[in-house]
């Protein structure tokens, strides 16, 4: 989990995905904390691991899941106060229940008291031990330490059944609060002035290096706490805040302190960092961080825990072991067989791969308790142990065994399917040294080597936190067991949008089939036989819909590279976007237009001209240079925009292309309209194909024009703009603009008083 998480690092991929990967391992820092059970010989002691070991001065009650081993041992042995029956029926209801079920926070809370306690090992305190289905035995340890005042799910379950609230961690300016209730008298808390004094306390302490015992004593020097007097703008800022965060006002704010319960009073509970509070243990074995900031509360306390043989530190991972078999056919079969004991053993290497055994009918046995279809076959599930491939001195050829009749997920071949592409042929590894050497280890433009193989992956976010991880997971795994010389599997990922369509809606929300809808008038839409005018929305392609585009239809309109023009036009590759068969015209057209420019209607021959025109040649390496770039970009909408430029200006200029360019242009074309381009290599007489050809090559000097245009101000306001040459300077540029006919004629009569130039950009003529 840990190189899972910090080989992110290495790869460029989608910050979403990252994100999203780190958050599915759930890398936590925290401790381990053991908290004594009474009279429990079997369980002695729960251990919980906690992120905020800070907070256990506040831990009020605990619970463990349904599935920790106290629960047996209890339901064996139960405490003289324990409702063993109301134990057992929650129990098994809740071990029947999902994890996802179990986990949801809009579920109301449940639970039932075990009937032991524990003790708080911070506090010395006597503590219930309840069990509730929110608690997972899969993480952690299937104990939780509850601490309602600073969790949500705590603070729920502690106000369901009565539990106690303790608060041990504000927020600055509410720890200041506490700071002055621990120093001021009762006198003081019950005087009118107790709003002001403690505005300006507040003031005073918050966000300064102040010791608040130096700042309540200059505070109450010589005050007069029965005048309630008024607070000074900082102060009232303060009070603001409190009384905002709260809901309370700042008198109730102090007298929920006073009693330790803010959170009750408040009604929710707030696992923010902040000060600790109330957390402080007397004698020579106690501690204090009382006044600590979380991160440095944290280490003190389980400094204390260490010392104490209470606990330790401890990272811990959420991820969880992956789910890898089916209850299908088709599927690579597990190499496990059983005996008549149950006992597992491995096929033997030299029988692999285990193949899938024919059968005529694949569909599912009907029976109450589901059977995967291999159950079918009978004599291929239950067969011997010599028949089945398993080492003869692991288990006698002649002993009965039953083949596993799951299969594995089509993640057992996506995990790696990207490195069989290196060497499809190969009958003895899965890749073979120097193929995969050859194709996995590139390096980046910059020249350094990086950690991934595939240079450029591209694939659905929606498998973000499955096929991705677990494919990292793989190559890991072949990394450390050196069949494979890269630690990660692909070095960039691309997510790309989904292609959407057009579907229709009704005033209630719910969407009609395409094939009944009727347009009667441009942008209207009703629904045949109702006449229920209707909204047109973009939604997913969907059979019940209807609105899924058959590609075989629209190639067989347009053609192929007209299909995927349009597919790549439509707008940036990683955004979802609605596909509208009007719109495909646009990219035909264009084909057209650049099959006219390199090919004679009539002839069918290539038209070329002797001399290069200098306007089409620079735009053709500007068009060279930004496809290139585009692509590498993936912006493949903007790279066809380029080239339709490119189309244009040739059009416009009634020039022809000589064969140089001719040829050039096309290998442009050939990654995006391969046909085409085929076509009219092909027809130019160039050798081989244009998708084996190099990428053509674009001079730097080609890409900044002659001249340029810049516009004159006057006044700041736009009034004419001249050409002038690309290498203008300051001088020539203020003449040119002063001598323009239109700017003289708005500064005639008047005082020039400042000319402003930014070469290669404006002209400003200042005027009075």
């Amino acid at each position: 989990a840990e190189r899972l998480l910090e080989d992110l690092a290495l790869i460029r991929w989608p910050e979403s995905t990252r994100i999203m990967q780190t958050e599915w391992i759930g890398r936590s820092e925290g401790a381990d904390i053991d908290f004594d059970l009474e009279g429990r010989a079997n369980v002695p002691f729960l251990r919980v691991f906690t992120t905020r070991p800070d907070t256990v001065f506040g831990a009020t009650y605990m619970v463990v899941a349904p599935e920790h081993p106290l629960i047996d041992d209890v339901l064996a042995a139960p405490p003289a106060n324990t409702d063993i029956s109301v134990l057992a029926t929650y129990v098994a209801e809740a071990r029947r229940r999902a994890d996802v079920d179990r986990m949801t926070d809009t579920r109301e809370k449940t639970g039932v008291f075990t009937g032991v306690y524990a003790v708080n090992p911070a506090t010395l305190e006597r503590i219930p031990v309840w069990t509730a289905d929110y608690v997972l035995m899969g993480y952690g340890h299937g104990a939780i330490m509850a601490v309602p005042a600073h969790d949500q799910r705590d603070f729920e379950f502690a106000q369901a059944f009565d539990l106690p609230v303790r608060d041990v961690v504000y927020p600055p300016a509410l720890a200041a609060v506490r700071a002055f209730v621990e120093r001021a008298t009762d006198r003081v808390l019950e005087s009118p002035a107790l709003t002001v004094l403690v505005s300006e306390f507040l003031a005073r302490c918050v966000d300064t290096d102040e010791d608040p015992s130096d700042a309540y004593r200059d505070l109450m020097d010589g005050r007069d706490v029965d005048q309630p007097g008024r607070p000074g703008p900082e102060a009232e800022a303060w009070r603001e805040a409190i009384e905002a965060r709260t809901g309370q006002n700042l008198r109730q704010v102090v007298r929920a302190v006073r009693r330790h319960g803010l959170t009750l009073a408040t009604g929710r509970a707030d696992a923010d960092d902040g000060i600790a509070v109330n957390s402080a243990r007397a004698g020579e074995d106690g501690v204090s961080i009382t006044g600590l900031a979380t991160a440095d509360a944290k280490q003190v306390i389980i400094d204390w825990l260490e010392a104490q043989g209470l606990g330790q530190r401890r990272v811990n991972y959420r991820l969880r072991d992956w789910l890898f078999s089916r209850q299908r056919y088709w599927g690579e079969p597990f190499p496990i067989v059983f005996d008549e004991s149950g006992h597992h053993y491995p096929v033997s290497e030299e029988h692999l791969p285990v193949r899938l055994p024919e059968l005529a009918d694949y569909s599912p046995i009907e029976s109450e308790v589901p059977v995967p279809p291999l159950s079918k076959a009978t004599e291929w599930v239950n067969t011997t142990a010599g028949a089945a491939g398993v080492d003869p001195e692991v288990l006698p050829p002649d002993r009965p065994v039953r083949r596993e009749t799951n299969t594995m997920p089509g993640w057992a071949g996506s995990c790696w399917y990207y490195l069989r592409f290196c060497d499809p042929h190969n009958e003895q590894r899965f890749v073979g040294e120097d193929a995969e050497r050859y194709w996995m280890v590139s390096e980046r433009t910059s020249g350094k080597a990086h950690a991934g193989g595939v240079d450029l992956y591209v694939g659905g976010a929606e498998h973000a936190v499955l096929h991705l991880l677990y494919a990292r997971f793989w190559h890991k795994l072949l990394f450390d067991l050196g069949h494979v010389s890269t630690p990660e599997p692909a070095g960039r990922l691309f997510h790309q949008g989904l292609i959407q369509s057009f579907a229709y809606q009704r005033p209630d929300k719910t969407l009609v089939p395409m094939d009944e809808v009727e347009e009667r008038a441009d942008g209207q839409w009703f629904e045949r036989g109702t006449d229920t005018p209707l909204v047109q929305v973009v939604a997913k392609m969907s059979k019940s819909l209807k609105n899924v585009i058959n590609p075989d239809d629209v190639i067989a309109e347009f053609g192929a590279d007209t299909f995927r023009l349009y597919e790549m036009y439509m707008g940036p590759l990683d955004a979802s976007k609605p596909w509208n068969t009007r719109d495909i015209a646009g990219p035909f057209r264009f084909l057209q237009r650049f099959w006219r420019m390199c090919v004679d209607e009539q002839s069918g021959a290539v038209q070329t001209a002797e001399a290069a025109d200098d306007a089409v040649e620079r735009q053709l390496h500007r068009t060279i240079q930004r496809v290139g770039s585009d692509i590498e970009r993936l912006a493949m909408n903007t790279a066809i925009a380029a080239m339709i430029e490119f189309v244009n200006l040739v059009s416009a200029s009634g020039r022809q292309l000589t064969r140089d360019q001719m040829s050039r242009a096309v290998r442009v074309l050939a990654p995006f309209a391969p046909h085409m381009a085929e076509e009219i290599w092909l027809r130019l007489g160039e050798e081989g194909f244009v998708s084996h050809a190099d990428w053509p090559a674009y001079d730097d000097r080609m890409l900044v024009d002659d001249t340029i245009e810049i516009p004159v101000q006057v006044n700041g306001k736009l009034r004419s703009r001249i050409t002038v040459a690309a290498e203008t300077g300051e001088d020539d540029l203020r003449s040119r603009a002063l001598e323009d006919a239109r700017i003289a004629e708005q500064i005639a009569g008047k005082t020039v008083r400042k000319v402003i130039v930014v070469p290669g950009r404006l002209v400003n003529v200042l005027v009075g």
